[in-house]
């Protein structure tokens, strides 16, 4: 996966670029995800293991509820900015670089709460590294405890095949910017190469375009509980974000050994 990693590396210090306001969006993330971990495991003192943490936007949520907050990613960049990130907020969250594939050589469980958020999952390109990443993080979750993934709503994708996403324009002025993407499907249809578009408006009027690429693979919601049944997981439910008010489905099961 050293095309995704350099993929987060390049993005790192743009990521934020992506939302109109990356702490409203921290806020948003943080009242949704922990409304749902309070609801299903109740209140108390939790270790989370954000096993995809980017940049911290969930991590930093989630410690600033309290929680006691682990954040792990492939990319060197996104955790130093992470790191960063968490230090300006006076939080104490513990950062590290770790493949999803291997993660229990990097981390020590149990946690009640195993995260990989964001689309972070369908970077992996078979059936075989999926059920290892998966199998890593189950591996590290309490009895009782939780594994969470969002990923996009591939069914429908899958029918659409879009090949440009919605232009978004935050800001105005000097201070405006346009983020879209732009999706290669391969042949199969089966997976797709993105090519995500950022363009600022600078100081005396220049303008700075910046396109970083990666590859997704379009698994369905089939096809992850497939691979769910196959380990020490009961699939719980896809959560969906016109109830949850996430951005993305998210689906939920528990550790049941």
């Amino acid at each position: 996966m050293s095309d995704v990693a350099r993929f987060y590396d390049d993005m790192a210090w743009y990521y934020h670029l992506l939302m109109e306001d990356w702490e409203a969006s921290i806020a948003r993330q943080r009242s949704v995800l922990g409304g749902l971990l309070e609801r299903v495991l109740g209140k108390g003192d939790k270790r989370i293991l954000d096993a995809a943490c980017g940049i911290g936007t969930q991590s930093i949520g989630l410690a600033q509820l309290g929680y006691r907050v682990t954040g792990s990613d492939l990319s060197p960049a996104a955790i130093e900015r992470a790191k960063r990130e968490a230090i300006q907020r006076s939080l104490d969250i513990d950062f590290r670089v770790a493949d999803l594939r291997v993660l229990s050589g990097y981390h020590a469980g149990p946690f009640e709460v195993v995260a990989a958020m964001d689309n972070a999952l369908p970077h992996l390109e078979s059936q075989e590294e999926m059920v290892s990443a998966i199998r890593e993080m189950a591996s590290l979750i309490a009895p009782g405890g939780l594994f969470l993934a969002s990923v996009r709503d591939y069914d429908s994708l899958l029918e659409e095949k879009p090949s440009v996403t919605d232009t978004r324009v935050f800001g105005s002025g000097k201070d405006r910017r346009i983020v879209f993407q732009v999706w290669d499907w391969r042949r199969d249809g089966r997976g797709y190469r993105i090519h995500q578009y950022i363009v600022r408006h600078l100081d005396e009027g220049e303008i700075e375009s910046r396109v970083f690429t990666t590859t997704y693979w379009a698994w369905t919601r089939r096809d992850l509980e497939y691979i769910l049944n196959l380990l020490d997981l009961e699939k719980s439910d896809w959560l969906e974000p016109k109830d949850t008010g996430f951005f993305q489905p998210i689906l939920m099961a528990r550790k049941t050994a």
